[in-house]
């Protein structure tokens, strides 16, 4: 078993993968974590921080054990929700095939949803060895129109997507310009940006 995975669970589960840079951790991602775990059934919702972005490597996050520490602080009020930091502890860029194998290899009956953004699903055909990764996982995309739409194979629209317009660059800009987050993060979040001074 992967010490970046919380356990491994011998009976089959149904398992939500949430990635991100998560910098930081806020409202909104608890919002759409929830509605996705209901919606679906989900026994759990796996949060998965991202090393560096494959796609921003000219645009790092803040240091891993900043994101860590906030996840932590958040998530240990929700049970429903776990951390991996697969992604961390992993060098160089983190791919999402890469996850989905050391996440099946700790929870080997587990049937694995991969939760997306609308705006990401252009971009998916872009993602190293994107095939295998469909052939492994359900992709759940969180689409806000209400414009009906074909189903793809191997997708699923949320079926009451909220829209939540909370952003982690709005946070990060507010606090440094020392205005109140409290209303967008929580507050074990807020007092460790203020504490430490994160983002001025």
């Amino acid at each position: 078993m992967s010490k970046s995975l919380p356990h491994t669970r011998r009976t089959p589960l149904r398992l939500g993968i949430y990635g991100g840079t998560f910098d930081p951790i806020h409202l909104g991602h608890l919002i759409l974590a929830q509605d996705v775990r209901e919606q679906l059934h989900l026994d759990a919702v796996l949060f998965v921080p991202c090393g560096q972005s494959p796609h921003k490597l000219g645009n790092p996050p803040s240091p891993a054990k900043h994101r860590l520490a906030m996840l932590r602080a958040t998530l240990r009020d929700w049970p429903h929700f776990w951390l991996s930091r697969c992604e961390i502890d992993r060098p160089g860029p983190s791919y999402a095939i890469d996850t989905v194998g050391e996440i099946q290899a700790a929870f080997p009956r587990a049937q694995l949803f991969w939760i997306i953004g609308a705006d990401q699903l252009p971009k998916l055909k872009t993602w190293k060895d994107y095939k295998g990764l469909h052939r492994k996982v359900t992709f759940v995309v969180m689409d806000r129109e209400k414009t009906p739409r074909r189903p793809l194979a191997g997708f699923i629209r949320l079926p009451q997507a909220r829209r939540v317009d909370i952003s982690a660059s709005e946070i990060r800009a507010r606090a440094m310009r020392k205005l109140p987050i409290n209303h967008l993060v929580t507050a074990p979040v807020a007092a460790y940006i203020e504490r430490t001074h994160l983002y001025h």
